[in-house]
């Protein structure tokens, strides 16, 4: 009601400026007479008038009361529109409705085509792990032919294609994530130590050693597959940005209460200061991007949507030509 009655508020003070306009020639005439009015006379002139105005108000309200009841913010469909009582609603709703189904059909239309480009890149990624598949067999077959310089730098390059195919796959998915995660219980020290092995080359290539400290008996709660990308995004950074050969990436772990905190600790070059508030931007690489020119600046990007989406909490802290710490939060979790 609240709501009508500003509606119809411009029409209630031009309904008794036309009433006391009334009363007002009446006052003028009846004193040219030498007979004013009485107050009753006057008042009932106001009241006459107000009953008829209240009567046409309340029949206007339960005309359009559904337009004012309804809960529009809760009802997010456009079917709650009642009949419309004139023909102006009328050709209102029509319009809205056929601009509704516009939108719904782009819609569905969009969602069709990012599908289908999702489709593609996936595929494509897939595609692309063979001849790097078969590359790498080669390069092992040809291992006693080839110099050490040359078989580590085509490793490295090796490597640096499969991350970057991993990357563009896990963003893809990332898309659909509520459709390719799935929970589970793990040991950490088995998660954590299943990663390294698949870093093992990268390690011995680059002189750099992992140091695992985490107790066998700390478990969480995770998707395995998400986890490990998030985990290969880290480790890659800490490898790429090692200040010098015989270098440590440290992994502890340590449990408080409801939740375990893992960190993986390097001895690289650190991240300025200035560049630490950006780090999960999209894109950005800071100042380490341009001394190193590798960086796509997605990696940590893509960890931290994956964290948010996984209920964990990642956080760095890094000192330049000291290293950097990033932390890992798992929630609600219990011990063996």
């Amino acid at each position: 009601m609240k709501g009508y009655l500003k509606d119809q508020l411009s029409f209630i003070l031009f309904y008794y400026s036309q009433v006391l306009l009334i009363i007002l020639v009446a006052q003028l005439y009846a004193m040219n007479v030498n007979q004013p009015m009485n107050g009753g006379t006057l008042l009932y002139l106001l009241i006459l008038p107000s009953c008829f105005l209240i009567v046409y108000l309340l029949i206007r309200y339960r005309t359009f009361r559904t337009y004012y009841t309804e809960d529009i913010e809760r009802n997010k469909e456009h079917a709650w529109l009642p009949e419309p009582p004139n023909e102006l609603l009328r050709r209102l709703k029509n319009h809205y409705e056929k601009q509704y189904e516009s939108y719904q059909t782009e819609l569905e239309q969009h969602d069709v085509r990012k599908n289908r480009e999702l489709t593609f890149i996936q595929q494509w990624v897939h595609q692309m792990k063979t001849p790097i598949s078969v590359m790498n067999l080669t390069l092992q077959k040809d291992r006693a032919s080839l110099p050490n310089a040359t078989l580590e730098s085509m490793s490295e390059e090796l490597d640096k294609l499969e991350r970057g195919l991993e990357l563009v796959l896990y963003q893809s998915r990332l898309q659909q994530f509520d459709r390719d995660f799935h929970v589970e219980k793990y040991v950490l020290r088995d998660l954590v130590t299943e990663h390294i092995q698949e870093f093992k080359s990268s390690f011995i290539r680059n002189h750099t050693y992992p140091d695992v400290h985490i107790p066998e008996h700390l478990v969480v709660y995770t998707d395995q597959k998400w986890i490990s990308f998030v985990l290969n995004q880290i480790t890659a950074n800490a490898i790429k940005y090692a200040s010098h050969s015989n270098t440590k990436i440290r992994y502890e772990a340590q449990q408080d209460g409801s939740e375990l905190y893992l960190s993986i600790i390097d001895e690289g070059v650190g991240i300025p200061k200035q560049d630490l508030p950006r780090i999960f931007d999209p894109f950005f690489t800071g100042q380490n991007g341009r001394t190193f020119r590798e960086s796509t600046g997605m990696g940590l990007f893509l960890a931290k949507e994956v964290c948010d989406a996984l209920g964990h909490l990642i956080q760095v802290t890094s000192e330049v030509e000291k290293g950097t710490r990033v932390m890992l939060t798992f929630r609600n979790l219990t011990t063996l």
